[in-house]
């Protein structure tokens, strides 16, 4: 006959059924494991068995986990994935953008592309190849009279410019499709600089290939040319301000300032052009080439760029200030349409003097010379 059992050893197993049918009510799933017998103390008969609970892992947080992922990414490549598989985008775009990213049309493709990094890019197959150049204060040296005067201009955007000046092939394309009208009659540097009637573009008096910048084009011609680019692409293609010239090729200041590294950089009046050029004042070197050089052919600055010291001087959109009105702002809040126009950068013509960083030349915008053609500035407007 078996042992009858106490009815307060049978009690703790009624509530752990309660206990279990309470967690049912909210929707909570007890592990089987989670109720184990302890052993009894020393010395006692029987003791009641105790209530071992184990922690849950709390719920997963799948958007918690992305919201992490994309503050820790780095990776461009891995945030546009993200990107154009529709993953948080509003997050995304604010990660690329703390990277330092800026958000820019070109080509119908939407790119994002970090300013000083020389990574280029092109609103179409014949387009001029652009890079993104960060914003930036502006110190410059300004000589409008005796005494030379100090700048300041603050760049509040970054903007696009054009790789490589415009060559003539691109050129080639607008005259083709604009039907734009070109004059013939082009000045010339040797012996004096006069006009000859006979060149224009297609012949500046020298042979040039189709990478070759294009020459003998006027500050009129420029602006036809980019209006013409603008209306094709949709984009507002513009040439440079003086102070954005200026800051563009401000990193290259030291190299332009050393006539021993000036055919490292680019094209000018060198020991090669003395051969046939004598009486010139020349760079102590040699950059291989008489007249204009094919883009590219030169060291590139540290945003990408090339050509910024010689080759041709590069019409920009300023006006000069006027000398006889003391601290004139600068650039000149108004430019009248046969005011002169300056010219930067310097050309395969001319001494290390005129290729240094602050060196202007100003001409009437009608002017077309075998030294002078443009590079292009796009603003980010999409």
């Amino acid at each position: 006959m078996s042992a009858a059992v106490p009815v307060s050893a049978r009690r703790p197993a009624g509530r752990r059924a309660a206990f279990g049918a309470a967690l049912g009510a909210l929707g909570l799933a007890l592990p089987v494991a989670a109720l184990s017998q302890a052993p009894p103390p020393s010395g006692s008969a029987s003791a009641g068995p105790t209530l071992k609970l184990t922690p849950l892992a709390p719920p997963r947080d799948p958007a918690a986990e992305m919201a992490a992922r994309i503050a820790a990414t780095t990776d461009r490549a891995a945030l546009l994935e993200l990107l154009a598989a529709g993953v948080d985008k509003n997050r995304v775009t604010a990660r690329l953008a703390a990277l330092g990213y800026v958000d820019l049309a070109a080509d119908g493709k939407r790119l994002w592309v970090k300013p000083g990094s020389g990574e280029g890019f092109r609103d179409c197959a014949d387009c001029p190849e652009l890079v993104l150049v960060p914003d930036g204060d502006v110190r410059m040296q300004l000589s409008t009279g005796a005494t030379p005067r100090q700048v300041e201009v603050a760049l509040p955007q970054p903007f696009a410019v054009g790789r490589f000046e415009v060559t003539r092939a691109q050129y080639r394309v607008f005259v083709q499709q604009s039907g734009h009208v070109v004059e013939l009659g082009c000045h010339v540097r040797a012996p004096v600089w006069k006009l000859d009637p006979t060149l224009s573009w297609q012949d500046p008096g020298f042979p040039q290939t189709d990478s070759d910048p294009v020459a003998c084009v006027s500050h009129g011609d420029a602006k036809a040319y980019l209006a013409w680019l603008s209306k094709r692409t949709g984009q507002r293609y513009r040439l440079l301000t003086d102070p954005e010239w200026h800051h563009v090729a401000a990193a290259s200041a030291k190299d332009m300032a050393d006539p021993a590294r000036l055919c490292a950089i680019g094209n000018g009046a060198d020991e090669t052009a003395k051969q046939a050029m004598p009486s010139w004042t020349v760079a102590p070197c040699r950059d291989g080439f008489r007249t204009t050089a094919p883009v590219g052919s030169f060291a590139a600055s540290p945003w990408g760029l090339s050509d910024l010291s010689g080759n041709l001087w590069e019409w920009v959109d300023t006006c000069p200030p006027d000398p006889s009105v003391p601290g004139q702002p600068f650039p000149p809040p108004i430019c009248r349409e046969e005011e002169g126009r300056i010219l930067r950068g310097g050309s395969w013509a001319d001494p290390p003097t005129a290729r240094r960083l602050d060196s202007r030349i100003v001409s009437e915008p009608g002017i077309r010379d075998q030294v002078a053609g443009f590079r292009v500035a796009r603003d980010l407007g999409n």
